[in-house]
Formats: C-alpha cells, structure tokens, sequence
C-alpha cells in the first residue's frame, strides 16, 4: 500500500462526492425558495461509519448525508363554515372580494339591523 492521503472524492467510484454535491444542491435551492424564511440556518451532516474486521486491515464504510432544510412559510386563510341539512360546508372567506367584510372591520353603529321579509 503506497504512504499517500486518501482522496474522499474518489471514494466508492465518486458516490460519496456526488451525494455531498446533491446534498449542497439541495440547501442552495431551499435557500433560493422564497416560501422558506431567508435568514434561518440549513444544515448538510456527512456521517462517514467505519467498521473493521477481525484482522482490522479491511474496513467497511458507510457514508451518509443529511440536511436540515427550513420548511416552507406557513399559509393562512380563513374559512366560513356553514351546514345544508346534516352536511357541514366550508368556504374561504375572499378579502379580495370588496363586497365581503369581516365583523372585525364593522364598527357596532355601522350595523344596520335588517327587517324580516313580510309574506
């Protein structure tokens, strides 16, 4: 055996590089996402396992990589809940609709009671 530094990029024909490379690849796009919150850290773990025989001159190794992405932004709406019988329906409740409005942006004076339908 020649007294030289074992080269991990050569390991297991280049597989070991490509996993880090594609592990990378994976935390620059979560950094590029803008659904995921900038600023917050990503994180790329590269496990190297290394378990020797008996006569400890064969080594078997194991090489994993892990990352810790940032999750997507959550996304909120809101919802209308109504009931037709025994089925309960759902709807979003539209701010961009200028005719809905919340009962939070009504003041009380500007609640106007409405009459009941004469038959």
């Amino acid at each position: 055996m020649e007294d030289e530094k074992l080269d991990i990029n050569k390991l297991a024909g280049g597989a070991i590089e490509e996993s880090i490379q594609f592990a990378l690849e994976e935390c620059f796009d979560n950094i590029k996402d803008p659904n995921t919150e900038a600023e917050k850290t990503r994180k790329l773990t590269i496990t190297i396992e290394l378990k020797p025989d008996e006569t400890r001159q064969v080594i078997k190794t194991k090489t994993t990589c892990k990352t810790s992405l940032v999750p997507t932004n959550s996304i909120t709406t809101q919802l209308l809940l109504d009931q037709n019988g025994n089925k309960i329906i759902a709807k979003e409740l539209l701010k961009h609709d200028l005719n809905q409005l919340d009962f939070d942006e009504i003041e009380n004076k500007n609640i106007i009671p409405m009459k009941e339908e004469v038959k």
